[in-house]
């Protein structure tokens, strides 16, 4: 398995949060103790909501890029032990995380969220849960992971359409949910939504499916490995 990852990038990002979780505390805080000062009544509303529009962003960017095992780490350690014609690039390509196999190409959509998640037909929910509300403000959202794979699988097929113009190389998608306290219940999901426990059975299933053209492969490579260099 060759593991790829934009490491200056999760540097980059890593700080952003910390500055931007800092930040927020800092006007949450200084909000506060202008309620005791006599012309401070309006500004310490605006600086404890602003304080908090900004803190959730860094805390959300913490939980994405600071907090381990971040997607990138748990996808590698969950992938490890497939042979070296397996690639995975992390933060390198249009989408987060793509897999490169002899048996196809994948876009892997990373989710970290706990708690019961319900997909029906493409329709997410996630049970309110108090606890997870408590823990503070800017965990990671569910979102709706169908929508956001199949725009990074558009924005990848369109990304090797402009590098090897008239090959047609199929994108594939799956939703992986990596957090352990999780209750996943999928039904009449249109890609493959499964827990982290379920990647390597799925993947070495796709790999009964047939195989992918080696020069098409090797193509893909040495593309992609540009966009890593």
């Amino acid at each position: 398995m060759q593991v790829r990852t934009d490491e200056e990038l999760i540097v980059r990002k890593s700080i952003a949060a910390k500055v931007g979780s800092g930040v927020g505390l800092i006007l949450i805080f200084f909000g506060l103790l202008l309620l005791w000062v006599p012309w401070g009544y309006p500004w310490s509303y605006l600086m404890v909501l602003l304080g908090f529009v900004i803190g959730s962003v860094g805390n959300r960017q913490m939980n994405r890029w600071v907090n381990e095992p971040r997607a990138d780490q748990v996808l590698s350690r969950t992938l490890r032990g497939f042979d070296d014609k397996h690639y995975l690039y992390n933060y390198i390509l249009p989408a987060d995380h793509v897999l490169l196999a002899p048996y196809g190409l994948f876009v892997i959509k990373a989710r970290g969220v706990d708690g019961r998640i319900r997909c029906l037909k493409d329709r997410w929910q996630r049970d309110f849960s108090l606890l997870r509300l408590l823990r503070g403000f800017g965990p990671e959202p569910l979102g709706n992971p169908t929508k956001e794979t199949r725009r990074e699988m558009e924005r990848l097929t369109e990304y090797i359409a402009q590098r090897l113009p008239g090959e047609e190389v199929e994108v594939k998608g799956m939703i992986i949910f990596t957090h352990p306290q999780l209750w996943l219940e999928v039904g009449g999901a249109t890609l493959p939504t499964l827990r982290l426990r379920g990647l390597k059975s799925y993947l070495r299933k796709a790999a009964s499916g047939g195989e992918m053209a080696e020069e098409i492969r090797k193509e893909l490579v040495r593309i992609f490995d540009e966009a890593a260099s």
